[in-house]
């Protein structure tokens, strides 16, 4: 079911989680937007210029939030987009992934993600879950946004040195992590959409306890959220500024499979990273 699809994308929503980076410098070749989440609504401009744009998302809710832009082609709006998750099917082909920042704890401000927007038409949702499991967009946490520019130009954003490649089913990341921040290329070389969610880990738990609580959303969770890159489509493409403090990490994906519908940290996308100094 297209709404199952969607929920199977998102972070439940987690009371008690608390924290969260605080807002970092983005690239000079990126326009730097702040968005502000809270239970349940996006503030954000209407209209945004066409090339690189800096998201950080900042969660005044009680809920964890996230950012996911889908590009709308073919003339199609969000409200389509909200009425179809209703029904039974997969996402049309219409509605592109497009990234932006990932779940944050509630009071915390996201890693700076960066998209190249192209020009058209997007819808802006959040698919997490709230205590009765019913997704945010269905409590009306979806915008329209129209990004203005010329019809057709070149991609803007450079590879950076660093790259977490996200394939089907784990994440390729050939380069040490260190604690500070690092500007990084977040690239789906899959066959299928995926997503990177960062949770710094509670002591003595895993990547996999981790998958478990969003499984069974019971107890206290596993670790704090900070952001990521939300759904991408294979071939996408956003960079993100990640700042991190020494501490273990867990690097997720859930998006469901498309063959199965298990969420791709079930087929094993998941990681677990410690960040030394």
């Amino acid at each position: 079911m297209f709404v199952q699809t969607f929920a199977l994308l998102a972070i439940a929503a987690a009371p008690g989680l608390v924290g969260g980076p605080a807002p970092h410098p983005t690239s000079a070749k990126a326009t730097p937007v702040t968005v502000v989440a809270t239970d349940f609504s996006f503030s954000l401009p209407a209209t945004l210029k066409a090339g690189p744009t800096a998201f950080t998302l900042v969660n005044h809710g009680k809920q964890a939030h996230h950012f996911f832009l889908i590009r709308l082609e073919g003339g199609h709006t969000t409200e389509e987009l909200v009425a179809g998750m209703k029904s039974p099917g997969p996402p049309p082909p219409w509605a592109v992934f497009a990234g932006g920042p990932n779940a944050v704890d509630p009071g915390g401000t996201s890693f700076p993600t960066i998209v190249d927007l192209r020009p058209g038409n997007y819808a802006v949702i959040c698919i997490i879950p709230g205590p009765d499991g019913v997704p945010h967009v269905m409590k009306g946490m979806s915008r329209s946004l129209h990004v203005a520019g010329a019809a057709a130009r070149p991609a803007s954003l450079v590879t950076t040195r660093d790259t977490i490649t996200l394939n089907d089913y784990a994440f390729g990341i050939p380069w040490t992590m260190h604690a500070g921040t690092t500007r990084l290329t977040v690239r789906d070389a899959g066959a299928q959409p995926h997503e990177l969610v960062v949770v710094r880990l509670e002591p003595g738990k895993s990547p996999q306890d981790v998958a478990s609580w969003v499984e069974k959303m019971a107890g206290p969770p596993p670790g704090h959220f900070l952001g990521g890159v939300s759904p991408i489509a294979p071939g996408q493409v956003n960079e993100l500024v990640m700042t991190l403090a020494p501490g273990r990490y867990a690097l997720m994906c859930f998006v469901p499979d498309a063959k199965d519908g298990k969420p791709h940290a079930a087929h094993g996308m998941m990681r677990e990273v410690t960040i030394t100094r």
